[in-house]
């Protein structure tokens, strides 16, 4: 059972693709043989597809990174740096080619008006960008502190409209030994966008007397250019086997595979947030499962806005079960919105996820052999505890 989920789950699978589509219907007749009633929330999102992108002189030419969902580009223009803010502010960028690095691509930003956590200071950097109107932007980058990504997308945005891509520090120091600072280069962006339609399923099962809602979630799409099995067909896996064998006369169990996780718009949560939106008062715990099961690991605990009775009683069960370890609160998964809205969260992960799973997210090398299979059914027995617990 649990071999097939993953032999069917793990490819390829960003929203509004083909194969996004069939996962979601695969998961959808899953949860209705289970009995479950099902809720399904279309919307509008895009498609990336993209090509051989360069930065070329008369005498040089070097591989390009094109930035997810970026506009596509084929132009000339003078190749001007800038590292910090306070440069960038003060460069002349009409009709340039812009180069970031230093200060300014430390890490990803957020996309424009991202609806869960959008910072000042990338706000204001994008902003800025959009003001200046460079023709386009190379940024350095190099590994990205939250997946396997080298070089990362500074930008992963179909709402930022500069044409854009990445390369690394080695190919900036062939850029420099070169001579290109300063001279007229072509670049050539090739990427492309399309309108598609996918959509974010919930599946419902009553409880006969019921004290509210436990919500229970693990996304189901990934980046493009990865089969995503740690990130996250495990989370998916658990999800299902969870589905199958728990039952609470207490509360209502609601099975959310998020889908759209990992595209910019995070319009499958918003969808189902709005879904919710009188329902808050009713969620009485939502359990989010994301990268659990990595080779080598344990299972990770983390917990948010739990009353001091019910964070004992998870403590408790934490020290007797095997392979379960409390974990440090992170906030990078779709956990997020339910604790600004003051939800009580678990959060499931692999105790590595910050010193070595994510070393392969989001990259090709998030192959099945990442996954120690023997996990699922820890987790599973763990989350049906916990919830007896809180029950209780």
């Amino acid at each position: 059972m649990i071999s097939k989920v993953f032999e069917v789950i793990t490819k390829e699978r960003a929203v509004g693709t083909a194969a996004n589509d069939e996962i979601v219907n695969f998961l959808e007749n899953k949860f209705k043989h289970m009995n479950y009633s099902i809720k399904s929330l279309p919307f509008e999102c895009t498609v990336w597809e993209n090509g051989k992108s360069t930065l070329e002189s008369s005498n040089h030419l070097f591989q390009v990174e094109p930035s997810p969902f970026s506009e596509p580009f084929k132009g000339s223009g003078k190749l001007i740096m800038a590292k910090t803010v306070e440069e960038l502010e003060d460069i002349d960028c009409n009709g340039v080619i812009l180069l970031l690095s230093g200060k300014l691509t430390e890490s990803p930003l957020q996309p424009k008006d991202y609806p869960f956590y959008y910072p000042e200071e990338h706000k204001y950097l994008i902003s800025l960008l959009e003001r200046k109107k460079p023709r386009a932007i190379i940024a350095v980058t190099g590994q990205n502190p939250l997946s396997g990504q080298n070089p990362f997308p500074l930008f992963e945005d179909g709402n930022f409209l500069i044409p854009s891509g990445n390369i690394n520090e080695r190919i900036l120091s062939k850029v420099e030994a070169a001579g290109l600072l300063g001279e007229s280069v072509h670049l050539t962006i090739d990427s492309h966008k399309r309108l598609s339609k996918s959509r974010q399923i919930a599946a419902l099962k009553k409880a006969e007397k019921s004290m509210g809602k436990i919500v229970i979630g693990a996304h189901m799409d990934t980046k493009y250019n990865t089969p995503g099995a740690l990130d996250n067909a495990a989370g998916v896996a658990v999800l299902i086997k969870v589905a199958e064998v728990l039952k609470s006369a207490a509360y209502d169990i609601e099975i959310v595979p998020f889908n759209s996780e990992e595209f910019y718009g995070a319009c499958g949560e918003m969808e189902y947030l709005k879904l919710i939106d009188n329902e808050k008062d009713r969620i009485k715990l939502m359990i989010n499962i994301d990268s659990p099961c990595h080779k080598g690991a344990e299972t990770a605990i983390s917990f948010h806005n739990l009353n001091d009775n019910i964070s004992e009683i998870i403590n408790c069960t934490i020290g007797k079960s095997e392979k379960i370890v409390k974990g440090k609160e992170w906030y990078a998964g779709d956990h997020v919105p339910f604790i600004f809205r003051g939800i009580p969260c678990l959060v499931v992960t692999s105790s590595d996820l910050f010193s070595g799973a994510l070393e392969y997210t989001h990259t090709s090398k998030d192959t099945l052999d990442t996954i120690d299979f023997d996990m699922v059914d820890h987790i599973v027995r763990y989350i049906v505890e916990i919830i007896s617990a809180f029950s209780g």
